[in-house]
């Protein structure tokens, strides 16, 4: 992973999405809201949820979250693309490139582990980040909204597993499937 750029460039932060400019924020709330774990929620929620997002732009090749590192949120894509990628061995190996709407590190608002792969940007690319500790504060604030969060969570982690279990099965390596 030497040849990307490290993370969080010095001087680069997070900054809450409420300081961004005010298209940005429209194209941003779009974005999010088409995404499976905000689709459909009432202006309400939307008044609660929108002070728990924060907003970065990474420059191409930058690291946005490396192998190993404690997961901290999860990152919705508003435009470019990012990579996931693994070392082995002596090779860089591309595990998926995801675009604008995509979004990845949703199982880091659940528990702190270590990040399973390294997510490098590509190209200029604008991230929206939700992060543990704000979303366990809204949990606690607002238990309803919380709920349908973690429910909506759980189906998209539920999915995903499954699809890795498939491609698995697919390779014949069933050795490794998780138990349903």
């Amino acid at each position: 992973m030497e040849r990307f750029k490290r993370l969080d460039s010095p001087g680069v932060e997070w900054a809450p999405i409420h300081t961004a400019r005010p298209d940005s924020i429209g194209e941003a709330i779009k974005t999010l809201s088409q995404t499976l774990l905000f689709e459909g929620l009432s202006t309400r929620d939307w008044r609660h949820l929108t002070p728990l997002f924060h907003h970065r732009q990474f420059a191409d090749d930058e690291i946005v979250c490396a192998y190993g590192t404690p997961g901290l949120g999860m990152y919705i894509i508003v435009s470019g693309a990012v990579k996931v990628v693994m070392d082995r061995g002596s090779e860089t190996l591309e595990l998926a490139r995801l675009q604008s709407g995509d979004f990845f590190g949703e199982m880091s608002l659940i528990d702190d582990y270590d990040r399973s792969a390294t997510v490098v940007a590509v190209g200029e690319t604008r991230l929206i980040g939700i992060f543990r500790p704000q979303l366990q504060e809204l949990i606690v604030q607002r238990p309803k909204l919380g709920v349908v969060l973690l429910n909506r969570l759980a189906i998209i982690i539920v999915h995903r597993l499954r699809e890795a279990n498939r491609m698995l099965v697919e390779k014949g390596d069933t050795s490794r499937l998780a138990h349903q």
